[in-house]
């Protein structure tokens, strides 16, 4: 694979293109990884209400999605986001992981998983009585994050 950077003026924005025979799992991790370096240092903007407010994404347990909205979850309360949880996924730090199509929790904060009959995890978190489900499809993700955490 051949890399080249070229320089532009001012008057040009600054773009990524990546020229590929065929859109391999390995062009996919290198354009997420561009865009992780986009976004990165680009915390979402937390609200409640009309007021902003600012805290730091070691408090959120998790996202999840509400009809059109992004809720964040700390312990004891919900903020709403104005980014879509696809646009999340790519933006959080590696210790996030989707267990849904509506949720997106911190490893940091998991309890415990409970498995379903039907592939259906129940995730609690510490200190608190909040949890959320996650889908068969995104399971294994899950658990190997959890484990990678476990050995750290």
């Amino acid at each position: 694979m051949r890399v080249r950077i070229e320089r532009i003026g001012d008057d040009r924005p600054e773009e990524v293109v990546i020229y590929c025979r065929e859109t391999t799992p390995e062009v996919e991790a290198l354009a997420r990884t561009v865009r992780q370096g986009q976004d990165a240092g680009q915390a979402p903007s937390f609200f409640k209400g009309d007021r902003e407010v600012f805290l730091s994404l070691k408090e959120v347990l998790f996202f999840e999605t509400d009809s059109d909205r992004v809720f964040a979850h700390t312990g004891n309360d919900a903020f709403e986001i104005h980014r879509r949880l696809y646009e999340l996924e790519a933006a959080l730090p590696g210790y996030f992981v989707r267990v849904s199509r509506s949720a997106i929790v911190s490893t940091l904060h998991v309890y415990s998983i409970q498995k379903g009959l039907t592939g259906v995890s129940r995730v609690a978190f510490r200190d608190t009585h909040k949890e959320v489900f996650g889908s068969r499809m995104f399971g294994s993700e899950l658990f190997r994050k959890m484990k990678e955490r476990n050995l750290s």
